[in-house]
C-alpha cells in the first residue's frame, strides 16, 4: 500500500471525523474544499442526514403535505392534551 502524504491524510482524518459531511458531499456531488463545500453549514448537512434517516426508517409512504407520517398513538395524544390543559390552566386560571 502506498505511503499517505500529508494531505491525503488530512482528508483522512477530516472523512472520520465529519461523517455526515462525507455523506452529504457524495449525495449533492459536491467537491471536498469547494467553495460549495466551505460555504455549507454542518448544521444544514445534520438536519438533512435527520430527515433522510427518519424518511428511510418511517413504515408507511411519505406523502408531502398529506398528513402526519410521525404518528403518535390516540393514549399519548390525550396525555399530552391533558397536561397542557392542566398546564393552562393552573398559569392562568388558578388564583
Amino acid at each position: 500500500m502506498k505511503k499517505l502524504n500529508k494531505i491525503e491524510q488530512e482528508v483522512i482524518v477530516w472523512n472520520n471525523r465529519f461523517p455526515i459531511d462525507r455523506w452529504w458531499r457524495e449525495k449533492h456531488k459536491v467537491p471536498f474544499m469547494s467553495k460549495i463545500h466551505r460555504e455549507s453549514s454542518f448544521i444544514d448537512q445534520l438536519f438533512e442526514w435527520t430527515e433522510e434517516q427518519m424518511m428511510h426508517d418511517q413504515t408507511e409512504e411519505y406523502k408531502p403535505n398529506i398528513g402526519d407520517f410521525i404518528q403518535i398513538d390516540e393514549q399519548d395524544k390525550n396525555s399530552i392534551i391533558n397536561s397542557l390543559r392542566d398546564e393552562f390552566e393552573r398559569e392562568f386560571l388558578d388564583d
